[in-house]
């Protein structure tokens, strides 16, 4: 049987641009070339036509009916209805076709498409489409001001109903603005020659028999259409003429190909058109209404009233042909994906530029179907809980509805709970903020970015000092302690009672205060009241440091001896002597059982509070005394002279690391260890030399040196998660804060 397909095979060029298979290849050997004769066997290369990828079978060739089918329905099908079944495929593809459809339509949608689709449809507006390259592309040339020249702006679509009300529209303003020019003031044949054609479009016309303006005014027919009416007009379709009943409007009609025979005499032939009622009340009725346009036509000249009067546009066109619930039915439940995407591709030739801009604007909301917002809301958290901290950041610029996922309080929080948080975390947080801040803490810390108060009020030299979240504390050698307001740096109170300077500070609760003096006292304030609650006569000599944990407190002097206290009671409760000289340095673990003292000995003692005996002692300096200790998770640091020390308290009693950028004594130090099993962690010392210098203690080299007291000596350092506070010669105290 020889047959052509309905829809037209894609030369070789549209099938590598719309991804297609090259025709296949099979090589049939004829059974009488057996033996000696079977090396002139020749290769026979059958062209893939329709047959669903696969040589033909019974299958296939209802495949190839149905094709036919459709090739049909299309040709009669107006744009608006073409639209409508294109949507309803759409919505009953899958992602191989979507995929297919962008590949395919690739060579269709060429640069110049805008500027020939608009040129030949000028009631037709082709809005560019908004994509991500484009956005790009925007961006960049506005960056660099290259964006100096007109644009035409972008339609964005988000879902499929923002491209149905664009063709609404688009329908709404083609039917309501098709001019008719006064025939009169025509120059030339083209412009309304496509009106009428656009018209006559309506009534099922082709183009080969519409009728034409010359420029004398008249009308002529090139094609008669009572030669379709005549017993001649099936022997058209056996040609390269054009059906006026099933062709479809001229500008629709990109290519024209014959039909199969089998569909000619199932459905065009006189046979079947006299048996059947239907077929011949539509085709005389659409014959009529030509014929009524070419009996209407006979006038020499019409003004452009009665055009509109004759050939406006039909209101009564269904939205949705009958034919399209059987396509569904073939497209949806009967072929594969193969046969949908050689359907689709043999489909995109016979469509127009409208219908492919159409097609287009369904496949830009498809490639960017936004998941997240069709999915629930828990669900969607889930999943963006897996993102690490920098792609939900890049996530929340996607869209409002992603930024709001993004910004979810619940993620954000469980952020902050796989990290270390060193910000004050206040009621009912905003979790994203909290990382925020401190992310930027952290930033600040190694880049040594900080704002600076000056406390002013002293009149002599300040040797100690001490805050809480909202209060500091200093002690000076004129006897007085300050309490200053730590953020606006102001001063709270005065507080007096000391004999001689005051050397050691510890805030104990709110509204109490603990203060150790060179009188060798322990004094208790009451913060609401500015007095002194209770005084402790603790050592025999000047008291150089103490430590508190809870409700234990232990001080040292320079009587040589370390005392432990029970402070909510003021009671003594052990005393511990080892040490040959005065003890100058004081600390505790965490748990409140070991003590560690450095003194003038050159020693640095680990002490039991349990047995009240010395654990370890370890000879840490070969010339001078210990000046500062600090103990921190099983580590801690000491300082003899210039030199700082860190070592392993139950390890070997070799320095881990050595530290060496002071230039003169080091007065003070601590020591913060954030990972132990490494060790991680931070070293804040200061000096005679004035410097305040941060450690990692990874490193040999120091993060960062402070020089804010005009080279005086620093005496006292004391910081936290977000500041550094300290006292010096100046009669000054200075908070570094990195919390900005």
């Amino acid at each position: 049987m020889n047959s052509v397909d309905k829809f037209p095979r894609p030369s070789e060029e549209s099938r590598l641009a719309g991804g297609l298979r090259r025709r296949q290849v099979s090589v049939v050997f004829n059974e009488d070339l057996v033996g000696a004769q079977s090396e002139k066997v020749q290769p026979l290369i059958l062209d893939w036509r329709g047959h669903g990828g696969r040589h033909p079978t019974v299958s296939s060739v209802e495949f190839d009916r149905q094709l036919d089918k459709v090739a049909m329905w299309f040709e009669n099908w107006t744009h608006s209805q073409r639209c409508h079944v294109m949507e309803g495929l759409i919505q009953r593809s899958n992602f191989n076709q979507f995929q297919f459809l962008a590949t395919a339509l690739q060579p269709m949608l060429h640069r110049d498409f805008m500027y020939t689709a608009q040129s030949r449809f000028p009631g037709q507006d082709f809005q560019p489409l908004s994509t991500h390259t484009s956005r790009r592309l925007k961006e960049k040339l506005a960056y660099t001001r290259q964006d100096n020249f007109h644009r035409v702006k972008s339609a964005y679509y988000h879902t499929d109903d923002d491209v149905r009300e664009l063709a609404r529209q688009q329908q709404v303003k083609y039917r309501d603005n098709v001019r008719f020019p006064d025939i009169t003031a025509i120059t030339g044949e083209p412009t309304l020659n496509r009106q009428i054609s656009e018209i006559a479009s309506s009534f099922g016309a082709g183009s080969s028999s519409l009728p034409k303006l010359v420029p004398d005014g008249t009308w002529k027919n090139v094609h008669k259409v009572q030669r379709f009416a005549s017993s001649e007009w099936p022997s058209r379709f056996h040609g390269d003429g054009i059906n006026p009943i099933f062709a479809s409007v001229p500008y629709l009609r990109y290519v024209d190909v014959p039909m199969r025979r089998h569909i000619q005499d199932e459905v065009l032939s006189p046979r079947t058109l006299s048996g059947s009622q239907s077929d011949r009340s539509t085709i005389t009725n659409r014959l009529g209404s030509w014929n009524s346009i070419q009996s209407d036509a006979e006038p020499k000249s019409l003004s452009s009233k009665k055009i509109k009067e004759k050939f406006k546009l039909n209101p009564a066109i269904p939205e949705m042909p009958d034919e399209a619930r059987q396509l569904f039915h073939w497209y949806s439940d009967q072929w594969s994906d193969v046969k949908r995407n050689e359907f689709l591709h043999k489909l995109l030739l016979k469509l127009d530029p409208r219908q492919h801009f159409f097609i287009s604007n369904f496949l830009v909301v498809r490639s960017h179907r936004d998941f997240l917002s069709l999915l629930p809301e828990k669900l969607a958290l889930k999943i963006l809980s897996y993102l690490t901290v920098r792609e939900l950041l890049i996530a929340a610029n996607v869209s409002k509805t992603w930024q709001r996922l993004c910004n979810n309080n619940e993620l954000w929080k469980a952020k902050c709970m796989a990290v270390k948080l060193e910000v004050e975390i206040i009621d009912n947080p905003i979790w994203k903020t909290v990382f925020k801040d401190n992310m930027y803490l952290r930033l600040n810390w190694n880049q040594g970015r900080c704002q600076t108060i000056v406390l002013k009020g002293h009149t002599n030299n300040v040797v100690c000092v001490a805050f809480d979240k909202k209060r500091l504390a200093s002690g000076s050698v004129d006897r007085t302690i300050k309490i200053w307001d730590i953020k606006l740096g102001t001063l709270i109170s005065n507080l007096k009672g000391h004999a001689k300077g005051v050397w050691c500070l510890d805030f104990f609760t709110k509204n109490l205060l603990i203060s150790g003096g060179y009188d060798g006292t322990v004094k208790l304030w009451n913060l609401r009241t500015g007095n002194c609650a209770k005084t402790i006569l603790a050592h025999d000599g000047p008291l150089w440091a103490m430590k508190r944990r809870d409700n234990i407190l232990a001080t040292v002097s320079q009587d040589r001896t370390i005392k432990v206290w029970d402070i909510g009671r003021c009671l003594l409760q052990t005393t511990l002597f080892g040490h040959n000289s005065a003890v100058f340095a004081i600390d505790m673990d965490e748990e409140g059982k070991l003590v560690i003292s450095g003194s003038a000995d050159k020693s640095v003692k680990i002490w039991s509070l349990e047995t009240g005996k010395c654990k370890r002692t370890f000879w840490v300096s070969p010339t001078t005394s210990v000046m500062a200790v600090s103990y921190s998770s099983g580590y801690f640091a000491c300082s003899y002279g210039e030199t700082i020390c860190l070592y392993k308290a139950e390890g070997p009693k070799t320095p881990l690391r050595t530290y060496h950028e002071h230039n003169k004594r080091v007065e003070t130090l601590e020591l913060r260890i954030s990972n132990p099993s490494v060790p991680e962690g931070l070293i804040i010392s200061a000096g005679k030399d004035g410097k305040i210098i941060y450690w990692d203690i990874t490193k040999d080299k120091s993060i960062h040196t402070f020089l804010g007291h005009h080279g005086e000596p620093v005496n006292a350092v004391h910081f936290d998660e977000l500041r550094i506070a300290s006292a010096s010669h100046d009669h000054t105290i200075k908070v570094w804060d990195f919390s900005i």
